[in-house]
């Protein structure tokens, strides 16, 4: 097995739904990415021959998930993250918002971030998110 390992780090803030506790209120964190892309065999032909995938490839990806996260304010589309978006408007100041169909935390947003690189034609194997330096989600999928 030839396993890639590419990474990449996002500034973002979130706020989970419902929590009760430390986390309760908006807040960011540096996040750490490491998408890992793996193959049995290596391509036999062609520009990939002798690789699995083009690393170039690969970062252009990752900057996409890069550029739909860095530096956002992620929320949960429902009643209570609308009700938030409302106060944070009432108050004046201005939040590049993105909405997800999910509560943002590192389970969700692994998810998501390994579905989104699969969608873009990249073989993704395991995505790792670390929302602090020692602490993160591993999310892979059974082929």
């Amino acid at each position: 097995m030839f396993t890639l390992k590419s990474e990449i780090q996002f500034d973002m803030a979130h706020y989970l739904s419902g929590y009760v506790g430390k986390c309760k209120n908006i807040h960011g964190h540096r996040y750490r990415l490491v998408v890992k892309v793996s193959s049995q065999t290596l391509h036999e032909s062609g520009q990939l021959r002798g690789m699995v995938d083009d690393f170039s490839e690969v970062k252009a990806v990752l900057k996409e998930v890069h550029d739909l996260f860095d530096h956002k304010l992620v929320i949960e589309e429902n009643e209570e993250g609308k009700r938030v978006v409302e106060k944070l408007n009432e108050s004046g100041k201005v939040f590049e918002i993105l909405f997800v169909p999910y509560r943002p935390t590192a389970e969700e947003m692994s998810r998501h971030i390994f579905n989104e690189i699969k969608k873009r034609g990249v073989r993704v194997t395991e995505v790792e998110l670390f929302e602090t330096p020692t602490n993160s989600c591993i999310y892979t999928e059974e082929d």
